[in-house]
């Protein structure tokens, strides 16, 4: 885009495609704005100017007459014109309306978002966005767990507000965030990239490189940063769940989103246990059934009832 692009739309010269790509252009660009204003106030000027000395052959008074009623025009073609940019055919308004797309439990969705970065959506998680993305910054919100593969843009970092205490910062990298609302942990694993995680109550700010998590303990109000294997955080897009030492109480949790079954403790120690193993695409029953073979928990299971309780 140059000058005479904005010239182009201010003598009205161009298609309506490109005309609805300068409008994109120059509402990302406040300076190019100015400039719009100027050229289309001298263009409004010179086009009034030529038409009144196209008309020195009438009377004086119908001159004057003409010249008052071109003053006003072109004073409503400029809030006119000003409105046509910043609101064209293809409604590019600053109140950009927001999308909210969510996931049934064991559903996962893949969408792209305007800019081009790519979400994937774990099970019964709800992610809210702009239709398209305006001002300084891309911000997200999300609930739930999701990957994301972020288009890089320098000039406008991508935000994600989880709700839950931490907010993540990129320019463009890969990372995964889960923050279920019933969770006690909000974590954020960086692929590849650089992220900055911002702990919004105390606001302490970390900066992740590759292959760490950041986790944020919602009961302590404290952010803890370690070294993972991000493969087995992330296999949930296979329909895989990998665990290593991990709380239980995490695998159940997990357990119940993917399969749509309620899980009850029968035993309080099962709380306690941590579990390392990893189903690849299996069906409920036969996760339960290595839960026997691989540790002292054992199962009862009445239709999607199912019941955990302890070897004896």
């Amino acid at each position: 885009m140059n000058n005479k692009d904005i010239i182009a739309l201010v003598e009205g010269r161009l298609s309506d495609e490109r005309k609805a790509e300068v409008v994109k252009w120059l509402l990302k660009n406040p300076k190019q704005q100015q400039r719009y204003h100027v050229l289309k106030a001298r263009h409004v000027a010179r086009m009034l100017k030529e038409n009144e000395h196209g008309e020195s052959s009438r009377p004086s008074t119908y001159a004057k007459w003409f010249q008052y009623v071109g003053y006003a025009a072109c004073v409503v073609l400029m809030f006119a014109l000003a409105y046509t940019l910043i609101s064209p055919e293809e409604q590019l308004v600053v109140e950009t309306s927001n999308i909210t797309m969510t996931t049934s439990i064991g559903e996962n969705k893949t969408l792209t978002l305007s800019d081009g970065t790519q979400v994937t959506l774990n099970a019964n998680t709800t992610i809210s966005y702009p239709e398209t993305f305006s001002g300084d910054s891309r911000e997200v919100s999300l609930k739930g767990e999701a990957f994301f593969d972020v288009t890089h843009d320098p000039d406008k970092p991508f935000m994600v507000a989880t709700g839950n205490g931490m907010k993540i910062q990129v320019l463009g990298t890969v990372f995964n965030v889960k923050s279920y609302p019933e969770d006690l942990n909000v974590e954020t694993t960086l692929v590849s990239g650089k992220v900055k995680v911002m702990e919004e109550h105390k606001k302490k700010t970390v900066v992740l490189t590759p292959s760490q998590r950041a986790t944020y303990v919602k009961d302590v109000d404290k952010l803890i940063v370690d070294n993972v294997e991000t493969k087995n955080l992330t296999a949930w897009r296979e329909g895989k769940l990998i665990y290593d030492e991990t709380p239980i109480r995490q695998v159940i949790g997990d357990l119940k989103r993917k399969y749509k079954v309620n899980i009850s403790v029968e035993s309080p120690g099962i709380m306690d246990y941590k579990y390392t193993g990893e189903f690849d695409n299996l069906d409920i029953e036969h996760i339960l059934d290595l839960f026997e073979v691989s540790s002292p928990i054992l199962y009862k299971m009445d239709n999607n009832q199912i019941t955990l309780y302890m070897k004896k």
